[in-house]
């Protein structure tokens, strides 16, 4: 049963499950009271301003949240990806290996190891965003 729920998040449609987004929506209404609580306890004379809800608080909690969810998608993503593609991403990243140290692995130019990087990037970004 893993019902997901569309929210809107920084301007964009991100698909979360459902108890994700009851979780986001709880820590926002607390938030919100939190708010309002505060702006009780402000005093406002005319050489203060007290900035809006909006412009001051952070999101740390559905930041980390949809940091995972990416980081899941682009895990699920390299699993697709054809041997040769895994392993690529692995002698770049994981290996940390230059792009003219995998070419000589594979026996190719630098600039076909760029490429083929390259083509990996923007199948692995379509993934994650």
């Amino acid at each position: 049963m893993n019902d997901n729920v569309v929210i809107v998040y920084n301007g964009e449609q991100v698909s979360v499950p459902k108890e994700v987004a009851d979780f986001l929506e709880q820590d926002r209404k607390r938030e919100q009271a939190q708010e309002k609580q505060d702006a009780r306890h402000l005093s406002k004379s005319e050489f203060e301003t007290v900035p809006s809800g909006s412009d001051c608080v952070k999101r740390p909690v559905e930041d980390a949240v949809l940091r995972n969810l990416q980081l899941e998608n682009l895990r699920e993503a390299i699993a697709e990806l054809d041997v040769q593609g895994q392993n690529l991403l692995s002698l770049r990243y994981s290996g940390e290996l230059t792009m003219e140290e995998i070419g000589q692995i594979y026996g190719i130019c630098r600039m076909a190891v760029s490429k083929r990087l390259k083509k990996l990037h923007e199948k692995l970004g379509g993934s994650v965003s």
